[in-house]
């Protein structure tokens, strides 16, 4: 079943067993793995802008790949980026397909700033309510980037403060884990589109192409979250033939772009 125009609003709630109470109900909205290209639909990403902003997030995050292949759409994402809004602030990372804009990721980065986004380049930041705080951190595409975690969670005290990592690339969910102390308390991704083609049966084919061991939803391990959205974009292959290269026209099977809503909740005792 073709499934590219099916936008799909997902809600999970995420218990953290470190989040200060100053936080619980904290409510993160994810948009990731736009991909800007010449078949993008304005009236699809109209209707993201629109049910964006009627969640009323209290932080937006966008985790990467925001265009597709080169730099010629950057104005195109900038129209639906721009007028998205958050309480708390909006924060973004760089995907690997962000690193294809012709400057090896600079006109995205700069797109994002403009757009309201705090880029988090291997950097954080943080929240503070009533005296605690809540660190937002970002790290470089695994793939193209130059991922450093030391540097990213530098100057947070992890032993006592929680961390919400964002990155595009779920396998980096494990080292984070492992990092001292293992207090990266929530990971949010992107990257793999759910599978972008699920073939009953069978299951989907990025899995076998690109080795991905978190494919989409929420996992737990020792006592730390991931949360892998399927995306909201929706170009699939681009072939690099000529000046101006080949592009399908977007498409999904089985799998659903969304929005994702994490609801922040503060494990009981």
């Amino acid at each position: 079943m073709l499934t590219h125009n099916q936008l799909r609003i997902t809600r999970k709630d995420v218990v953290l067993t470190r989040l200060p109470a100053a936080f619980d109900g904290l409510r993160i909205v994810q948009v990731s793995d736009l991909h800007f290209y010449r078949y993008s639909p304005p009236e699809f990403f109209s209707r993201v802008v629109k049910e964006v902003n009627a969640l009323a997030a209290d932080v937006l995050v966008m985790t990467g790949d925001v265009i597709h292949y080169g730099n010629d759409h950057l104005d195109l994402a900038a129209r639906y980026l721009e007028p998205m809004t958050a309480a708390l602030g909006k924060f973004g990372i760089i995907g690997n397909h962000d690193y294809c804009d012709g400057a090896r990721s600079a006109h995205v980065e700069k797109m994002l700033v403009d757009s309201g986004f705090s880029v988090l380049r291997n950097a954080n930041t943080a929240l503070e309510r009533s005296g605690e705080r809540l660190w937002f951190a970002g790290i470089d595409d695994l793939w193209h980037g130059a991922p450093d975690l030391w540097q990213t969670l530098a100057r947070i005290p992890i032993e006592t403060e929680p961390v919400v990592l964002l990155a595009h690339n779920p396998l980096m969910f494990d080292p984070a884990r492992y990092y001292p102390h293992g207090m990266v308390d929530l990971t949010i991704s992107g990257h793999t589109h759910a599978g972008h083609v699920y073939l009953p049966f069978l299951g989907p084919v990025y899995r076998y192409m690109l080795s991905h061991k978190y494919r989409y939803g929420l996992y737990e391990k020792d006592g730390r979250q991931l949360y892998v959205t399927s995306g909201v974009g929706s170009a699939a292959f681009y072939f690099k033939i000529g000046k101006n290269g080949l592009c399908l026209p977007p498409f999904r099977f089985n799998t659903h772009p969304e929005i994702a809503v994490l609801t922040l909740r503060r494990k009981a005792g």
